[in-house]
């Protein structure tokens, strides 16, 4: 029934470990929105290296007397963290200048820090507030592959939950809301891209694909401001709305409801528009977090 709304994951990851594989695991509970809750007592050694690498980046040339200001760690603390901060390639002495400073290396700490994982850094006290107000499950999915991946999802949280998983499940850029949405809603030359990339998908699975209907269908969907996939003989409608970081999509925000759930004329007033607020908030996040990150 859902097959044309979610698409399974390529093998690649189907290795991935199950839950009951894992031996250790964090002890927070399925659905928790407290993502600051930590489940073990910090490991106070590495939060001290860690006050003392943001002390010393925060410096253009840091000296042990600065530090040891700013941190309150001991002055022989700070030392011997420096010491290994050198010889590992973060930290560099200068002493020609007399003072310690940060090397381009720490910029690899930060380049884990855009797509997926900044979106839904931006997005998830939003997202869960959305699902609160509305009781459907959001899900926030960024294009891979020529396809859209849904990278977080407050299904757990949500009343109304679907019967099938959603996170990590990759969704068809023509067939699904949130697939259209992205392609509504990128530029020309990347669409162009993505449209190639259907066309050739269908033609390895014996399908017609009719590139001038699907533009005209996304040109609608641009102009209305949101996708929407659902039918009579289906049991879910699906909504999405894009995520813009500037004037490009970076990513898209979907729900599903029972279409007997919410009535055709409530469906703008009741779980659109709140999307569309939230979308908006997410970009002023998002553009909060660009930059305190580069």
């Amino acid at each position: 029934m859902f097959d044309s709304e979610l698409k399974e994951r390529p093998a690649k990851y189907s290795q991935l470990p199950k839950y009951n594989d894992l031996h250790c695991r964090a002890n927070s509970l399925r659905g928790s929105v407290d993502e600051h809750k930590a489940s073990y007592a910090p490991v106070e050694s590495a939060r001290r290296v860690l006050l003392l690498l943001q002390a010393l980046n925060a410096q253009r040339i840091a000296t042990i007397g600065s530090l040891h200001q700013v941190t309150g760690l001991s002055k022989s603390t700070i030392v011997r963290m420096l010491e290994t901060l050198i010889s590992e390639g973060y930290v560099v002495r200068d002493n020609f200048v007399g003072g310690y400073s940060v090397t381009s290396k720490v910029v690899s700490l930060a380049s884990g820090f855009s797509g997926a994982p900044l979106l839904i850094e931006a997005a998830r006290s939003r997202a869960v507030a959305l699902t609160n107000n509305i009781k459907w499950p959001v899900s926030l999915g960024t294009l891979r592959d020529a396809h859209i991946l849904v990278s977080f999802t407050t299904a757990p949280i949500s009343p109304w939950a679907y019967p099938f998983p959603v996170l990590h499940r990759f969704l068809d850029l023509e067939l699904t809301a949130m697939g259209q949405c992205y392609l509504a809603f990128c530029d020309d030359d990347e669409r162009a891209l993505l449209l190639n990339a259907l066309t050739q998908q269908r033609r390895e699975q014996g399908r017609p694909f009719d590139a001038a209907r699907v533009l005209r269908d996304l040109r609608a969907t641009r102009k209305r401001g949101y996708a929407r996939v659902g039918g009579p003989r289906r049991v879910f409608d699906f909504v999405a709305v894009p995520i813009l970081d500037g004037q490009r999509c970076s990513a898209c925000m979907g729900v599903g409801f029972y279409r007997t759930a919410v009535p055709s004329d409530r469906i703008l007033e009741s779980v659109i528009q709140p999307m569309v607020e939230a979308a908006s908030a997410i970009q002023v996040d998002m553009r909060s977090l660009h930059g305190t990150s580069y």
